[in-house]
């Protein structure tokens, strides 16, 4: 009995269905598969009229419940076809068992991930703090960098975008310093009553740790005093608008708020606070706004588990893709000194295009799935040049970050003994003491 077809072998078995049952070269038939929201499979592709029942009938029996429900196979001259041949130039061509084919990947939601990277900086420097966890000191990280920079007379403008566990309000503001509204608040009115310079002003909050820091939060005071509203607002801030008959994806309109703010001439940086994990919100700071990009994680199974699955997807399913390398790095938080070579290790093999966990997957056991390293563990080989690696140190005193309340935590030399090496890479990027 054939094991049942389930989503992670349904395009392979896809693509042997069809070499098995097209009547000539199927590289040479340039086919385009289209997966449906659902996971159904459909291709386009040169084939002769009187040839297509038998190979939809094909199709169909191999695939089961994931191949499309009416006529999996279509010719170029099928109706309605020309508008998707055309859209698929733009789509990444995938080599599966030696045929080279370009995916057309249909969702309802995380479409911001499969578009291709913005790799053009915007009129000012942005950088994006992201992570796949919570809890590794991303947002601390980001409000240490905020400051260090204000010291150095900057004008900084932090954005929370991490909408559904903000952050940076409570950080860097008094109440009395929040403003009105929030990043939701904008995603929400953009589409309704409008985001005017006045509505812009009232999403600013001023802080009064250092001189030169302003704060977008996600959330205003208008949200506080309202706060049964929060969550529909949230859910109605993170799809895409309606303009004219025509969508406008969730990254278009951060990017429009962007450069709203950035239009105004107050600000020399924008700090952008991604949120955690692999959600649609987190491909508009990862890919989306033409920011430099710094990969939070610590020391752990989850972390490169987490980022392997990210990387996999923008190397081999993005168009241009691997040329958003270039603006990534990785942040080891919470750094142990000694576990710095083996960390120094795991982030070159995670990171490495020929080695490592996304070249050759292991198959896994059941011991494994338990997501723990043994101290005898064989470190992963080196690449050729080891990947840049900024490292956080552990510190219990910023387990608890409150500077508003505690102005310790941003003396220069505690801050310097531990985020040394984030200040020296943002010193470089800004050309700060050159």
């Amino acid at each position: 009995m054939r094991d049942p077809i389930r989503f992670d072998t349904s395009l392979p078995q896809f693509v042997a269905s069809l070499k098995a049952a097209y009547p000539g070269d199927l590289a040479a038939a340039e086919p385009i598969v289209i997966r449906d929201f659902e996971g159904r499979l459909g291709v386009i592709l040169d084939i002769a009229g009187a040839d297509l029942d038998g190979l939809n009938s094909a199709v169909a029996e191999r695939l089961g419940p994931y191949a499309r429900p009416e006529d999996p196979v279509r010719g170029r001259d099928a109706a309605g076809v020309s508008r998707i041949v055309a859209e698929a130039h733009t789509a990444p061509v995938l080599k599966i068992d030696g045929v080279n084919l370009r995916l057309l990947d249909r969702r309802i939601v995380g479409a911001d991930w499969m578009a291709r990277p913005v790799l053009e900086p915007g009129a000012i420097p942005r950088i994006a703090f992201v992570s796949i966890k919570g809890g590794v000191g991303r947002s601390t990280a980001l409000s240490i960098a905020a400051t260090h920079l204000a010291r150095t007379g900057l004008r900084v403008l932090a954005v929370d975008l991490d909408l559904e566990a903000p952050g940076l309000g409570a950080t860097l503001l008094k109440p009395d310093e929040l403003p009105t509204y929030g990043v939701v608040d904008w995603l929400v009115e953009n589409g309704l009553s409008g985001t005017d310079g006045t509505f812009r002003a009232d999403c600013i909050g001023r802080s009064s740790l250092l001189d030169g820091i302003s704060v977008v939060p996600a959330f205003g005071s208008q949200t506080l005093a309202h706060p049964a509203d929060a969550l529909a607002k949230i859910a109605r801030a993170s799809i895409e608008d309606m303009r004219a008959g025509t969508p406008v994806a969730l990254r278009d309109q951060m990017q429009e708020m962007l450069n709203s703010f950035e239009a105004t001439g107050d600000y020399d940086v924008v700090l952008i606070d991604g949120r955690a994990g692999l959600h649609e919100t987190t491909a508009a700071p990862v890919l989306g706004l033409g920011a430099k990009v710094l990969l939070f994680g610590i020391n752990e199974p989850q972390t490169f588990q987490g980022y392997a699955f990210l990387l996999a997807h923008i190397r081999e399913r993005i168009p241009g893709g691997t040329d958003w390398e270039d603006n990534a790095w990785f942040v080891q938080a919470k750094a142990d000194p000694a576990d710095t070579k083996i960390a120094q290790e795991r982030f070159n093999a995670l990171w490495s295009m020929d080695e490592g966990p996304l070249a050759k997957p292991e198959k896994l056991g059941p011991d494994d799935l338990e997501l723990a390293w043994a101290d005898n563990d064989a470190p992963a080989p080196l690449p050729k040049e080891p990947v840049p690696l900024l490292r956080i140190l552990n510190d219990e005193r910023y387990r608890s970050f409150n500077p508003v309340e505690n102005r310790v935590q941003l003396d220069e030399g505690l801050v310097r003994s531990t985020f040394g090496g984030l200040l020296d890479w943002f010193d470089d990027q800004m050309e700060l003491g050159k």
